[in-house]
């Protein structure tokens, strides 16, 4: 075979090889930055995901709080005759429960545990003493003429009306006090429920409130919560 053909079939057959070895690179290549991009592609969407997750996973959370806040709120309304003809019947019994309970004891006096006995009362009628204390110092109506040595205010509650407010050294000198008021309201011939006036936190608020017959609701001792919280 002549050299010029010799050399032009090999310049041709190294042609043809350069062609497939770039097709082959471009093949790959080309496989390679798909292969990329789907890569990116599906990073992009599981990205996309989790945020999503995480974004309705804190709307739970975001509800619960709001929930949690408007759980704590209550709603003022007016009080009516309708309110004192539904605690009255209660506090009739429970001054018959009393009366008898003073009578077992030999009547009111100091060596009477005043506490004890107003508490066994309600409770003989299926009910619960509500008890409630604040410090002194952080009333802001404070009750007139109490010495410096009374650091606690108690008052009692009862089916959401109140019967008594104590101060004194300890929580159970200030529930001692306040029961001993309250039961001074069963020694007279009734009692009675009334809306009254009272001090919470600087405002004037309305308020169920036990009294005797004869008592009148002047300078009633402020509230340590707000009343309409406790209905």
């Amino acid at each position: 075979m002549p050299k010029s053909s010799s050399t032009n079939t090999s310049l041709l057959t190294s042609q043809v090889a350069a062609s497939l070895l770039a097709s082959k690179s471009s093949s790959q290549s080309s496989g390679s930055v798909a292969s990329k991009s789907t890569s990116l592609g599906s990073m992009s969407q599981l990205a996309s995901k989790s945020s999503s997750q995480s974004s309705t996973s804190q709307l739970p959370s975001k509800s619960t709080s709001q929930s949690s806040e408007s759980s704590v709120k209550f709603t003022c309304r007016k009080l009516t005759n309708e309110d004192i003809k539904q605690k009255q019947p209660f506090f009739n019994r429970l001054y018959k429960t009393v009366a008898w309970k003073l009578v077992a004891v030999g009547g009111f006096s100091p060596n009477v545990n005043h506490g004890e006995l107003l508490n066994a009362a309600i409770e003989a009628l299926k009910a619960t003493l509500d008890v409630f204390f604040v410090p002194l110092k952080e009333l802001a109506d404070l009750p007139q003429n109490k010495s410096s040595q009374e650091s606690i205010v108690c008052e009692l509650r009862c089916k959401s009306v109140y019967l008594g407010t104590g101060c004194g050294k300890s929580k159970e000198n200030a529930k001692a006090v306040a029961s001993r008021e309250a039961l001074k309201l069963f020694l007279k011939k009734k009692v009675v429920v009334k809306i009254c006036k009272r001090k919470y936190r600087g405002n004037e608020i309305e308020d169920l409130v036990l009294l005797d017959e004869e008592s009148r609701p002047v300078n009633l001792p402020p509230a340590l919560k707000h009343p309409q919280e406790l209905l």
